[in-house]
């Protein structure tokens, strides 16, 4: 009887062992973090328009700078008109045959044969642009403008978020573009210069992820916010979308990766702030860059982000962009927003000149469920959701808009 109690005994220890190990299993695995991978669908720079930001006016497109260009040169505007209206058929000439200079477009690199004078220049001005006179283009005003409080103040010149009522919104990028036509729009419609850049250069650029990475994605809670470039490029789907569920494996260049430690609180992503890097490609930005990096996006139910990410951004960096792209395809004046950048500019002093080399400024941005991998294969990040049923490119071409 006492064998037949020991026995027992020796097997209840053994027992008790396996449940804690269990117990001790299902501990860990509910304190493991998960990840959740995205490809970023669309990026732009954030506008946000009402009957306030231009009281004084539009500065037009394309066609009304080269009239103003050519007025300035001492014809009326009915001429002006013939002159920049003629220019593919005859180059832009007046009505006594003569060419007018100042009717071709600055910026968009050279011609086929290397010569990039312009109008008694032997250069293009687009690439010293100090040497023409200041346009003084209209500016964005009023009290709205979409971005992120960069510096924690209400100052003169901050604006209000349209749609969170947070005061103190630090964006002078949108007070230079805001009232060009074409930055004058509203989502769902983007700024057609940056929309059909990343039309175009999605289908070739590496694509661009963010993870994300917390205890529960799903509740409010501390997370890891981490940005990267892949080595392949976004997928389409028949709509032209980019294709949620896709993966993607991540570029192990640390030049794209940026990390941040970000929260969660009713669905609304903000990190701390710190800096930003990510290399793009030509006709694209080249790179984007921020200090300060501050963002704020919605986690959606079908899996997708959207919002937008700000920071103080080298304003030569957009300078750059837009004399790439060219007055043709930028559809500004490049002299015009030469000056207004760096008259606007407020962050980031150069130590010699006292000039600020920075400006606030912020990005719509749209991220769709994406699988990340590295370079065996391995999973870094799930995808999580079916997406949206349409993302990037094709939002604005389906969509239905009342202006």
């Amino acid at each position: 009887m006492a064998r037949r109690i020991r026995r027992r005994i020796a097997i209840w220890p053994g027992i008790t062992v396996a449940l804690s190990f269990s117990l001790l299993t299902i501990s860990l695995s509910s304190l493991a973090a998960e990840t959740r991978g995205y490809v970023i669908s669309m990026v732009h720079t954030a506008t946000y328009y009402d009957e306030q930001t231009c009281p004084d006016g539009t500065n037009g497109s394309r066609p009304d700078v080269l009239i103003r260009r050519v007025m300035n040169d001492g014809y009326d505007r009915e001429e002006a008109i013939r002159i920049v209206s003629s220019l593919r058929i005859n180059g832009g000439r007046d009505d006594e045959g003569n060419l007018v200079g100042s009717a071709i477009v600055l910026g968009g690199g050279a011609s086929f044969d290397g010569d990039q004078s312009w109008n008694g220049f032997d250069f293009n001005p687009a690439n010293v642009p100090g040497v023409l006179p200041d346009p003084m283009a209209h500016n964005a005003q009023g009290r709205y403008a979409i971005g992120l409080n960069l510096n924690d103040e209400v100052g003169p010149n901050s604006w209000e978020h349209p749609h969170t009522g947070e005061t103190g919104i630090d964006n002078q990028m949108w007070r230079v573009l805001g009232c060009w036509d074409v930055y004058y729009v509203n989502k769902p419609v983007n700024p057609y210069n940056e929309g059909i850049a990343w039309d175009t250069s999605v289908d070739a650029m590496p694509a661009w992820l963010i993870s994300v990475t917390g205890e529960d994605l799903n509740s409010d809670g501390d997370v890891t916010v981490t940005f990267d470039r892949a080595i392949n490029i976004p997928l389409r789907d028949s709509y032209g979308s980019i294709m949620s569920g896709a993966t993607f494996a991540v570029d192990s260049n640390p030049r794209s990766h940026s990390e941040f430690k970000g929260r969660i609180e009713n669905k609304i992503l903000t990190i701390e702030p710190g800096d930003f890097y990510m290399q793009g490609e030509s006709q694209f930005y080249p790179h984007l860059q921020f200090t300060e990096t501050q963002l704020r996006f919605e986690m959606k139910q079908d899996g997708s982000m959207e919002g937008h990410i700000g920071g103080y951004q080298p304003w030569r960096d957009y300078y750059h962009y837009l004399s790439v792209r060219g007055e043709t395809d930028g559809m500004i004046d490049l002299i015009g927003v030469f000056y207004d950048l760096k008259r606007f500019a407020d962050a980031k002093p150069d130590p010699v000149t006292g000039e600020n080399t920075a400006i606030s400024a912020a990005y719509f941005i749209e991220a769709v469920p994406a699988f990340h991998v590295d370079h065996n294969g391995t999973l870094l990040a799930d995808s999580v959701g079916i997406g949206p049923e349409l993302s990037g490119p094709a939002v604005s071409q389906y969509s239905t808009v009342e202006q």
